[in-house]
């Protein structure tokens, strides 16, 4: 009896330690993610190395091997996570143009501007790269304009979701161009107003659906 009782007290001690081993790892990871985010939004993909994530993230540098298997691993996750269109598509198609026009409007102040990363930034510096151009026009591909033409109705969905996807992504360019030197788009009013015409222009197929 005592034995089975030591067992059972040797069995409850050791699966909190396995949680917060678990927990540690995660924190681990989203830190190094962090890291990576700011530093591949702000850099070409090639100058990034993974000391120098491992650095900022204030870990190893053999933990970034470890979790992700290697830069190009790491660079794929954030990828996946960078091009969703849950803000603008959970309403359907028919708020599209509201919800894409409300976020591309409101990024400049989102939480992510101010820590230093953003995906379209993300985007601008390595698109170019032979590794990770590929790898973003991927999950530009699969998690963006797939995902539009998906919730679109009416003909020639695959062709109005690449001209929303490039009125959006062109827009949010001027966006962060405007932010980065002068602070603000001016008559922010007439912009929204427009933007969301031309986004319901290209949610309405020629008979009227959307």
């Amino acid at each position: 009896m005592r034995r089975m009782e030591k067992t059972d007290k040797l069995a409850a001690t050791r699966k909190p330690r396995k949680h917060v081993a678990t927990r540690d790892s995660d924190a681990t990871q989203a830190r190094i993610l962090d890291a990576a985010k700011i530093l591949l939004s702000q850099n070409s993909y090639e100058s990034v190395g993974v000391r120098e994530i491992a650095s900022k993230a204030d870990v190893d540098p053999a933990l970034v091997i470890r979790y992700f298997g290697s830069k190009e691993g790491l660079f794929r996750t954030i990828a996946s996570q960078a091009f969703g269109t849950e803000e603008f598509l959970s309403k359907g198609p028919e708020a599209l143009p509201v919800e894409a026009t409300r976020v591309l409007m409101e990024q400049v102040d989102d939480a992510q501007w101010r820590s230093g990363y953003d995906p379209l930034r993300l985007l601008l510096c390595s698109i170019g790269s032979a590794t990770a151009g590929p790898i973003v026009s991927e999950y530009l591909r699969k998690d963006f304009i797939a995902q539009i033409a998906a919730a679109l109705r009416g003909k020639h969905r695959n062709e109005r979701a690449v001209m929303l996807a490039g009125c959006m992504v062109g827009f949010a360019l001027i966006r962060v161009a405007q932010a980065s030197s002068e602070g603000d788009l001016p008559q922010a009013k007439s912009l929204r107003t427009l933007l969301v015409e031309t986004l319901t222009a290209l949610t309405i197929d020629a008979d009227g659906t959307r």
